[in-house]
């Protein structure tokens, strides 16, 4: 049964929403009868298989193949939704990337590039596309998916993704303000690290899940399907009025 009912129909876009956070984000949004086009880097198995998944309710739900970060993709992007469920209402900003951890003496230009690009170029190419559309019908909701690394310092190996994570917070709170008088409300969250598909595979083994645990004060990781669900909730009319925030949902490891 949809606890929102004000969200039928929606269209949302949910930018990678083929795994983990991504895909229970828009799992929660298609239980809300929320019409969802979720985006992927390239055709896969796994985002033909996570389509499947996503539409064996019954919900409506499309995917579109293209980089969140080329501009012209995002345009694309943008125009399949509108063409296929009508003009964008809420679009998820949860595409990005983690790569190798290093020393920022030994991060190359290129590998700072490519973090910034994933996480933070591709959150402003896709918030200017749709905005238009959202301050035009006066109303319009933008959830960008941070970290707790934007937040706080959480390992010392990791400074391009911090950075570009801190970016994504501070942008959010900036369009909230531009857009606070126009219907549209610019919200993110930071997640802790979470059980996801990604956590799985590279720390799956019980020894390091164990020392992830045992950095949160409950004692577990967060479920992908506990950080989607702040954010349904932010696509709301009860949090109409919550604009600029950045939610940590981070079992009261990261308090500010």
């Amino acid at each position: 049964m949809a606890r929102f009912p004000e969200l039928r129909n929606r269209v949302a876009i949910v930018t990678g929403g083929t795994t983990g956070i991504g895909k229970a984000i828009a799992k929660e949004l298609i239980d809300e009868d929320v019409r969802v086009m979720i985006t992927a880097l390239k055709n896969s198995v796994r985002a033909q298989r996570s389509v499947a998944e996503l539409g064996a309710s019954g919900g409506a739900v499309e995917y579109f193949i293209g980089d969140a970060a080329n501009a012209s993709d995002v345009q694309r992007m943008v125009e399949a939704a509108s063409s296929r469920f009508g003009p964008v209402d809420i679009l998820v900003n949860s595409a990005g990337g983690f790569p190798a951890r290093r020393p920022v003496w030994e991060t190359s230009e290129e590998e700072w590039d490519l973090v910034i690009n994933a996480n933070l170029k591709s959150v402003f190419l896709c918030t200017k596309a749709v905005l238009p559309q959202m301050i035009e019908r006066g109303w319009g909701r933008i959830i960008n998916i941070a970290s707790e690394a934007g937040r706080m310092p959480v390992n010392t190996t990791a400074a391009h993704y911090a950075a570009s994570k801190a970016g994504v917070i501070g942008f959010t709170k900036h369009v909230a303000l531009e857009t606070a008088n126009k219907g549209v409300t610019v919200n993110a969250t930071a997640p802790a690290t979470t059980w996801s598909e990604r956590v799985r595979n590279l720390y799956g083994d019980e020894v390091t899940r164990k020392m992830f645990e045992s950095k949160s004060p409950m004692g577990r990781l967060a479920e992908t399907s506990e950080q989607a669900g702040i954010v349904t909730f932010l696509c709301s009319d009860a949090a109409s009025y919550i604009t600029g925030a950045c939610i940590d949902v981070a079992g009261a490891k990261v308090m500010i």
